[in-house]
């Protein structure tokens, strides 16, 4: 074998071992992929799936509440309705006693409470309901009864928020006005809604505050943001000993965001 046969030979053989390592590579590089889209394909059947059973535990949740919403309309505020009206057939035939008009007090009040938790229990009412109005009600309804002064204000253009959104913001702003209401001894509670550049809610008091790292347990400063985080919203509470608390809720800047439109919210 000459020279040249020899140099022929060893070439080839090298081509050939590129080769033969060039397709190996190309092979785990497509087993690779294959493995890579087929994990992605299981994370987004196991992400549909989740989400699935999410959205029939809110189905179920929404039904149960609305039903308990009729009944509380249907039956518990016509008999309180009944218990009002006897009340004040007793109090026009005669000069009525302190015990007649604080009972006639009573039933007007929880009557009042029946029909506003039946309102904002349904679903279905909440898709003609903005946000805004609710927090309005409710914050006459803290002045009226707690006697602390609510301010609300706005800025911006407010977002169209989807029922869920709004029912589950609704929830966490009852929720801290009235852990301000039992526990913070405040005069004044300011509330701010805003729809630039995130949508928001901001809900300041002037009461006594609290470390949060000794209350980081607390079953407001955990509910809250859990509450939030299931809408696509964050909340965090700032507050310090003597500086009142404050708690800001920010929808979570995503694409394709549910309140993407520009009417009332």
């Amino acid at each position: 074998m000459t020279g040249n046969d020899i140099l022929i030979t060893i070439v080839v053989s090298s081509l050939t071992i590129l080769l033969v390592l060039s397709l190996v590579v190309a092979l785990l590089l497509i087993s690779s992929k294959r493995q890579y889209r087929h994990r992605e394909e299981l994370a987004r059947a196991a992400l549909q799936r989740e989400q699935a059973v999410l959205r029939t535990e809110h189905d179920a949740v929404q039904r149960t509440l609305n039903e308990v919403s009729m009944e509380l309309h249907d039956n518990v505020a016509q008999l309180l309705s009944l218990a009002k009206l006897g009340l004040g057939a007793e109090m026009s035939g005669q000069p009525p006693s302190k015990v007649l008009s604080g009972a006639h007090e009573g039933v007007a009040l929880a009557l009042a409470e029946v029909r506003r938790l039946s309102l904002t229990l349904n679903a279905d009412l909440w898709k003609s309901r903005t946000l805004l109005e609710a927090i309005q009600q409710d914050a006459q309804r803290v002045q009226l009864l707690a006697g602390m002064v609510v301010h609300v204000e706005t800025s911006g253009d407010l977002p169209k928020l989807t029922v869920e959104m709004k029912t589950g913001l609704y929830r966490a702003f009852q929720e801290v006005v009235n852990n301000a209401v039992k526990h913070s001894g405040a005069t004044t509670l300011r509330v701010t809604v805003s729809g630039t550049p995130n949508f928001s809610i901001t809900i300041a008091d002037d009461g006594a505050g609290f470390d949060p790292d000794k209350t980081r347990s607390s079953g407001g400063l955990v509910n809250i943001p859990q509450r939030c985080a299931r809408i696509g919203f964050d909340a965090t509470c700032t507050s310090a000993r003597g500086q009142g608390c404050t708690w800001h809720i920010t929808q979570r800047p995503t694409d394709g965001q549910a309140a993407s439109g520009r009417t009332g919210s």
